[in-house]
């Protein structure tokens, strides 16, 4: 579970005087610009959907979403020095009124859906208020981010570096993220095995492997024929598998690696007690991989 306590049902609005270090503006926030040597032209302003505003004597509209407020006021200063209106401007930039705006969070939490916030906050924050991460979360969270450019970019965080608490990985969270939570891949371990069905690979940084999935498992049946398994894999274009041969006796004695398994792979042990059962254990193995089964652990 995440480290952090339970969180509010709602973020409460925060004054603009605790935000004005870091806070990034966004569409609908109310500015107050006020120019030094020239009043008259300091104003309040509203920014557009585009994410832009317009000031007086400046031809063009400027774009100030996803900027600080010092650098939305380093900006303006660029701007009226280009346009030969005002020489060495002070300018301060004020958010008169934060609006709501949603961020929205999906994937492997309790609670996914819409959540509005005011202003800028934590991604633990937001992921506690989802509920934390539910069992089978995986090993990383993506954030979806529109840059100051109007493109899209993709961050990417370790979950766990979040669990360990790196303030590097609890990113600052802009209205209008989008944070997906990637859920774990799974194995499926058939046939002659204790609890045949579906597991979760490790969500850590650790691989998963052959003797994992048994472990989970709980191990071969004594009918087992561990020289013959066969392990199913989805080719990575097409829609066709791939049948990896595996000796499970041979790695049990230590003369063969263990073998690292990925996601959707299904591992299919043979049972010695009767030759036709291998090759309708296998088809169906068969089908799960290729998605016609979806085998659930009880």
């Amino acid at each position: 579970m995440l480290p952090v306590p339970p969180a509010p049902s709602a973020i409460t609005h925060r004054a603009p005087t605790d935000v004005l270090g870091d806070y990034v503006v966004g569409p609908q926030d109310l500015l107050t610009i006020s120019i030094l040597e020239s009043p008259e032209l300091s104003r309040e302003v509203r920014v557009a959907a585009d994410g832009t505003i317009g000031l007086p004597l400046l031809a063009e509209r400027v774009r100030v979403r996803g900027l600080t407020l010092s650098q939305a006021e380093d900006l303006l200063k660029q701007k009226y020095e280009e346009a030969g209106i005002i020489n060495h401007p002070n300018v301060t930039v004020a958010v008169k009124e934060l609006l709501s705006r949603p961020v929205t969070i999906t994937g492997a939490v309790k609670n996914p859906g819409v959540f509005q916030v005011n202003g800028n906050v934590r991604l633990l924050r937001l992921l506690s208020m989802a509920g934390g991460f539910t069992e089978d979360v995986g090993t990383q969270v993506n954030v979806l981010r529109e840059d100051t450019g109007g493109e899209m970019q993709l961050i990417t965080v370790v979950v766990q570096e979040l669990r360990e608490g790196k303030s590097d990985a609890n990113l600052e969270i802009h209205a209008g993220d989008t944070i997906n939570v990637q859920p774990a891949g799974a194995v499926y371990v058939l046939g002659a095995v204790n609890h045949p069905g579906r597991y979760l690979l490790r969500s850590d940084t650790q691989q998963t492997t052959i003797l994992n999935v048994l472990a989970l498992a709980e191990d071969l049946k004594r009918t087992a024929k561990p020289g013959n398994a066969v392990l199913i894999r989805k080719q990575i274009a097409g829609s066709g598998v791939d049948q990896i041969p595996v000796n499970i006796k041979m790695i049990l004695e230590h003369k063969q690696d263990d073998v690292v398994v990925q996601a959707n792979d299904v591992l299919y042990v043979p049972d010695s007690t009767a030759k036709r059962a291998f090759s309708r254990g296998l088809e169906a193995a068969l089908q799960v991989a290729t998605g016609m089964v979806l085998l659930r652990r009880p």
